[in-house]
């Protein structure tokens, strides 16, 4: 995991770096969420775990966390 960040540090910084280091760690964790998702579903196609409809379902869900956070972490208004 990745080291934390220690809060008065985190005070000490611009509030638009810290904007700009809250939407680099969501979007990574979207990253890593929709891997996961991809690597579930290959191991349902090659039959590692039993799938129930399972593949389709998982490359949708990765998909989908691929392009809605790109679009749902952009800037938001014009604070």
């Amino acid at each position: 995991m990745g080291a934390s960040f220690p809060t008065a540090e985190w005070h000490s910084i611009s509030d638009e770096t810290q904007l700009a280091l809250a939407n680099q760690a969501m979007r990574r964790a979207a990253t890593i969420v929709a891997d996961q998702a991809d690597l579930f579903a290959v191991q349902f196609a090659s039959g590692v775990l039993q799938d129930r409809g399972a593949v389709d379902a998982l490359r949708l869900f990765a998909v989908l966390l691929r392009e809605t956070s790109a679009e749902c972490l952009g800037p938001a208004g014009h604070a």
